[in-house]
């Protein structure tokens, strides 16, 4: 099915008028299965760049039929459309008609519901199609691969079964303050092995594919992409990865005073000695991607490019791995000094993106995880953007949570490595440097990826919970006793109340108890 370049009807809450989108044509696949149609994308049609700037992505979906259709089969899919500039995701059904010797219908779009915090919009509209009846090439691998995502997929119940099993008051608020402000789009508690599923809210009721809902998690990409990265290769290579310094692995970078002594450690715990703001030492928190070096990376759109600015990059008068600046904008060089490695590991045409997709997202059951990448003319010219640029499903961003829990255990090979894994996820201890940010019960710091919050629990204990946090108040905290909450929003970035994810700790500990042994 071809997909005909076509403009869709833009309407941005809270003005007036509309405005209008222009999708690029798109061509894919499909393959029914019972009452499952399973879209097959075009490789080239799904690299998420700043070469074009909206992609869109499809989800497996439903077939039925209904009285009015005349005898076709009516289709309804997941939608998504990925904004490469602002990292932001809209999520909507796509419908037509097909069979019966009939023509197949234009297919119908309707986006209302994002994570673009305050670029809310709804958007609809229709698009031509051509349709070319045939045998989808690999058909038979595609199915299989999907029914073993299926049979591979965590037990799921709904937010109602843990009040159930716990009491609705002991479960009541998990989404905080966020939630009175509709500004959740999933959240959920994982307990052990079930994920209790809250939410997929849109503006006009549920959503009907809640798994393969995709959201923008933005700055919770460094623990999710880079951590899992870095973990990879060094279960793969070694930990010795870890103190090889950017200069070692990018030798254009070699005789730049700072990136020749940093570290990939010193990369992952967001103190690469990078930067331009605030260049003095400060007990406060310094968030450094808004100073002009990190803007020009960003603008910058193929490796070549990038790589001219990285040679140019000011610095701090302090080593590497003394003192934390959020700056996500590093996270190029460190996704090209992983890219060589493999390189050197693997061959000239390996690329990190599909070493990751091949040998640790597959695995896990994830068919391809989408990821903004450098503009490039082939897949061993592009590389990820490992601090800003993940794009999960919900289903997916669960497998990532699950893997990394999975790794800290003795029995399950993961493909990560055990040890920086339970490092990471640790509860104890005053681990990483310290973010400027002070709560009630002490500092916060960070450690491989993830904020780390001293949280007086109910028992009277102190537990140091590790999380990976995003823009508009997305959140995954990792509790001790295998318990992850997770939500993902965009309420007002500049609303502290954004930021607040007490009651999810709350339940958590409710749930189970983190002071002493734990409540079963």
């Amino acid at each position: 099915m071809t997909l005909r370049q076509s403009a869709l009807l833009i309407n941005v809450i809270g003005a007036l008028g509309e405005s209008q989108l222009t999708l690029p044509e798109k061509t894919l696949g499909l393959i029914t299965h019972g009452d499952r149609i399973v879209p097959v994308p075009a490789p080239e049609t799904v690299v998420i760049d700043q070469r074009r700037r909206f992609t869109l992505l499809f989800g497996v979906g439903r077939i039925w039929t209904e009285p009015g259709d005349r005898g076709q089969s009516r289709a309804l899919l997941p939608v998504s459309i990925v904004d490469s500039k602002f990292g932001a995701v809209r999520n909507g059904l796509a419908s037509f008609l097909y069979g019966n010797g009939k023509p197949v219908s234009n297919m119908i779009l309707q986006f209302s519901q994002e994570t673009a915090a305050e670029r809310e919009a709804d958007i609809w509209g229709t698009l031509s199609t051509e349709f070319i009846p045939g045998k989808v090439e690999g058909a038979q691998s595609r199915i299989a691969a999907y029914e073993d995502r299926m049979s591979s997929a965590p037990q799921y119940k709904d937010w109602a079964d843990l009040a159930a099993r716990f009491g609705v008051d002991a479960v009541s608020g998990f989404n905080g303050p966020l939630g009175s402000k509709g500004a959740v789009s999933v959240s959920g508690l994982i307990v052990d092995e079930t994920v209790y599923l809250s939410g997929c809210n849109t503006r006009h009721g549920l959503y009907p594919f809640c798994r393969q809902m995709r959201h923008g998690i933005s700055s919770m990409t460094p623990s999710f992409l880079a951590f899992v990265a870095v973990s990879h290769l060094a279960h793969r290579i070694g930990h010795d990865i870890l103190v090889m310094t950017i200069g070692d692995l990018v030798p254009e970078l070699a005789n730049h005073p700072q990136w020749r002594r940093t570290r990939i450690l010193d990369m992952i715990n967001m103190a690469s000695g990078l930067g331009e703001i605030a260049p003095e030492r400060t007990v406060n928190f310094v968030a450094a991607d808004s100073d002009p070096s990190a803007q020009a990376i960003r603008a910058a759109r193929t490796v070549d490019e990038k790589l001219a600015v990285a040679k140019q990059f000011p610095y701090y008068p302090w080593a590497p791995g003394t003192v934390f600046r959020f700056r996500t904008s590093d996270s190029f060089v460190l996704s090209l000094a992983l890219d060589r490695l493999v390189k050197l590991k693997d061959g000239a045409g390996a690329s990190l993106r599909w070493i990751l997709q091949d040998r640790l997202f597959k695995a896990i059951g994830i068919a391809r995880l989408q990821m903004q990448m450098t503009v490039g003319d082939t897949a061993e010219h592009r590389v990820p953007d490992l601090g800003n640029g993940l794009y999960p499903t919900t289903g997916e961003l669960v497998r990532l949570i699950l893997v990394l829990r999975h790794s800290t255990g003795g029995k399950t090979l993961t493909g990560l490595s055990r040890d920086m894994v339970t490092d990471a996820l640790d509860t104890q201890g005053d681990k990483g440097l310290p973010t400027g940010v002070s709560y009630p019960n002490g500092a916060g710091r960070y450690a491989l990826g993830f904020w780390r919050t001293p949280i007086k629990m109910a028992g009277d204990c102190i537990q140091n919970i590790p999380s990976a946090q995003g823009r508009g108040g997305s959140v995954v905290s990792f509790m001790p006793y295998s318990i992850t909450g997770f939500r993902i929003a965009d309420g007002a970035p500049a609303d502290p109340a954004t930021r607040d994810s007490t009651d999810i700790r709350r339940i958590g500990d409710a749930v189970r108890g983190f002071c002493g042994e734990p409540r079963e």
